[in-house]
């Protein structure tokens, strides 16, 4: 893959944003690519639009920020971690400039990523790499959600929320609500309630082609997230309609790093 015009966006939070720009820029002018710098996240589709790729520097949340705009644009991403966990962000922060050489040589692999679509009761809608969390925002109330597949009804929950999770974020907050991992390249949602009353109501798997229905009666206590974005009151928005996105998200990524080469580091599993 041909890369002529290279995006950069950077968390300027971490320590050595402007070093990290000037590596960059240094490595993107020795292989003769125009680069845009974008700073500050959700980024504005404008601001890839016409780019072969985008290198995002931060943490997992600052490439969580870029997937949107660059799914509906059809830019790849990679991402060079400066936070903590860095699933997404799957090359090492040590030394950026050789990196972005590596990459812009070829010397990495493509992979397409599923992307949930979340449509709102108002007619707006969302794309979601990880996660959309339906939850209750009073710490000590439990809210009610009935859950329809297809047009089928599937459950009633009561929760203090619940997870619709991509593959790729089912190693995210669906995990630590006690959700299954579940490979990247399977097509998928998985639901899982948040702290359910009843034990019994575990995670669900649907085929990535149906069409989920989320209603609540508890909708003035309820807030929405997508992708770990800033709240939405659920107010006016529910039912959420979700369903597996037409577009798919491309990541660049080392050539000989798994998805589990990263489960097993990042999980810490012997």
């Amino acid at each position: 893959m041909a890369i002529r015009r290279l995006a950069l966006v950077v968390n300027r939070s971490k320590s050595g944003a402007e070093q990290i720009v000037q590596a960059v820029r240094s490595a993107a002018q020795a292989a003769g690519v125009t680069l845009e710098v974008a700073d500050g996240w959700p980024v504005d589709r404008k601001v890839l639009r016409g780019a072969d790729a985008c290198v995002v520097v931060g943490g997992d949340g600052t490439f969580l920020g870029v997937a949107e705009a660059a799914a509906l644009e059809g830019v790849p991403l990679f991402g060079i971690n400066r936070g903590k966990l860095g699933f997404l962000a799957a090359y090492p922060g040590e030394d950026v400039a050789a990196t972005v050489r590596s990459v812009l040589a070829g010397d990495c692999r493509k992979e397409e990523r599923a992307l949930l679509e979340v449509r709102f009761a108002d007619g707006s809608f969302a794309l979601a790499l990880n996660d959309v969390v339906l939850k209750t925002r009073e710490a000590f109330r439990m809210g009610r959600f009935s859950v329809r597949a297809d047009g089928a009804p599937v459950n009633e929950y009561r929760a203090d929320g619940l997870i619709l999770a991509t593959p790729t974020g089912t190693s995210a907050y669906s995990l630590a609500a006690g959700g299954p991992l579940v490979d990247p390249a399977a097509s998928v949602i998985a639901l899982t309630p948040i702290c359910p009353h009843t034990m019994s109501n575990r995670s669900v798997v649907f085929d990535g082609e149906a069409e989920l229905e989320v209603r609540s009666e508890d909708v003035g206590q309820l807030g929405v997230s997508v992708d770990g974005r800033p709240t939405l009151d659920a107010v006016g928005r529910l039912p959420l309609i979700v369903r597996t996105a037409k577009v798919r998200l491309g990541l660049l990524r080392p050539k000989d790093l798994s998805h589990f080469d990263v489960l097993r580091s990042k999980l810490k599993w012997s």
